[in-house]
């Protein structure tokens, strides 16, 4: 009876604390004037324009093919490819996955899939997470049915892109996973539960959330310690409440920043018209400020990534792709309220934190990847048999990180990194970034550049390729 009790009071302070978040959001927003805000003739003739160009299945957005895998269990991925595959034929380039954040698409990655170099040299493939774009939607967003999706997908997309055809000779192609925002916290629990994926991970602004656990948890003790020694002697120790206020300081920073987290946490309706409202204000708002504090984007450029996090709509429903597939009916037929509670169930089911139950096929299919080898974290900051840290990544990674994220604190996401990472691993930072890495103008190129280092087998230091079209940026941490 206790724990009934306990749940519906911590029930209610969430949906407490998310009422309070959404409130104060729509005030600054009606402060601003962006709520009742109409967009303008030139923004709405932009995106109407975007929308067909980026979802049409029958046009090649940016020159990229429109495809689809589908899943032993019919659940289809709608991805953008420079390369139409051949599985016949062993793979002569190497393989690219970029995977997106929230609220975005495939689209986020426009920028850095640009690149001529990396179109001449690698397979690209930009895949729209389930529940987003034009993928298919989950009866649930769980950890477990998130990640068996997206390993199934990549181990699909190997296949079909012949890294794993036996009938090569020569060395294998490589396979790099780039991945941003809530692309990169699920990406971070491959490279920690399926290393055998890819050979590196390259992962930008996205929490590795047991490292941030580990860290809040720390910072609260230490606090805690230094107002119970005040508690003791008040007068001897009256700098205590200052110095746990200033240890505070990361996590009171990182809970006003995620308040919004509290406010898809909220009734369905209310989450819908948080998505929804204001002719999707919240989206305008988002994708004005994603291409950086010193920048001032046209109205094609936000129109752009609001359709971007629009996906394809009934206008879509008829077009086909050169193999004659079309996008599910559920996809298309969806409001865009609905897709934005696909896309926040990410964060009200658990994906991050939740256990993922490997399934039979999900183990085989790894199994076969690592040719029947154990894979072992090494790691320069411990033995050679240590795991290291829970959620440690046992894969290759470069994390390059925009020191100016207003939503991820630096401090809670980076300090102590090195624990969690494997030989041969890195930690870029942009000092004048912010979270949007792969849209703003100056780190989209640096983490271009990280990724064809990556793609030309890693020759030199990564860190000088990207202070080369970044001045300031630095390599941090060397695992």
């Amino acid at each position: 009876m206790a724990k009934t009790y306990l749940g519906a009071l911590n029930s209610l302070l969430i949906q407490a604390i998310g009422l309070m978040f959404m409130l104060y959001y729509w005030f600054l927003t009606i402060i601003n004037g962006q709520f009742f805000k109409k967009p303008t003739a030139e923004y709405k003739s932009e995106l109407a324009l975007a929308r067909d160009h980026f979802w049409n299945l029958s046009k090649q957005p940016f020159d990229l093919h429109h495809r689809f895998l589908t899943l032993r269990d019919g659940f289809k991925f709608h991805y953008v490819t420079n390369a139409i595959p051949d599985p016949q034929t062993p793979a002569s380039k190497p393989l690219v996955i970029f995977v997106h954040g929230f609220p975005d698409s495939w689209v986020v990655w426009r920028y850095v899939m640009g690149s001529i170099w990396l179109r001449e040299t690698s397979n690209l493939v930009a895949v729209d997470l389930p529940g987003y774009g034009g993928s298919d939607l989950l009866k649930r967003y769980s950890a477990t049915e998130v990640h068996e999706k997206m390993t199934e997908f990549i181990i699909s997309l190997r296949e079909l892109y012949g890294i794993d055809n036996p009938e090569r000779t020569g060395a294998q192609q490589r396979v790099i996973i780039v991945a941003h925002d809530w692309g990169c916290v699920i990406s971070m629990r491959l490279a920690a539960d399926a290393p055998q994926l890819a050979d590196r991970f390259v992962l930008t602004n996205g929490p590795l959330i047991s490292l941030v656990q580990s860290n809040i948890k720390r910072l609260i003790s230490s606090s805690v310690k230094m107002l119970k020694l005040f508690s003791h002697s008040p007068l001897q120790s009256r700098s205590m409440v200052k110095k746990a206020l200033h240890t505070m300081n990361p996590v009171i920073r990182q809970a006003v920043a995620s308040g919004y987290v509290f406010a898809l946490q909220l009734a369905l309706p209310i989450v819908r018209l948080q998505g929804s409202g204001g002719d999707t204000a919240l989206l305008r708002a988002i994708h004005k400020m994603a291409h950086g504090v010193n920048s001032i984007p046209s109205a094609k450029e936000i129109a752009e990534g609001v359709a971007g996090c629009l996906g394809p709509s009934l206008r879509q429903e008829n077009t086909e792709t050169s193999d004659s597939e079309r996008y599910s009916k559920d996809v298309v037929k969806q409001s865009y309220g609905e897709k934005y509670v696909s896309m926040t169930n990410y964060y009200r089911q658990g994906t991050s934190t939740g256990r993922w139950k490997k399934s039979l096929e999900t183990i085989t299919g790894l199994y076969s990847l690592s040719d029947g080898g154990e894979i072992r974290r090494k790691s320069s900051h411990s033995g050679v048999f240590d795991e290291g840290p829970e959620g440690s990544l046992k894969a290759k990674a470069t994390i390059v990180w925009g020191m100016e994220d207003v939503a991820l604190n630096p401090h809670l996401n980076l300090d102590g990194i090195a624990d969690y990472l494997s030989r041969d691993s890195q930690v870029v930072t942009l000092p004048r970034a912010g979270h949007h890495t792969p849209v703003e103008k100056e780190s989209r190129l640096a983490l271009q550049k990280v990724v064809e280092w990556a793609v030309a087998g890693e020759e030199g230091d990564v860190g000088s390729v990207a202070k080369a079209v970044y001045p300031g940026a630095v390599v941090t941490v060397t695992a």
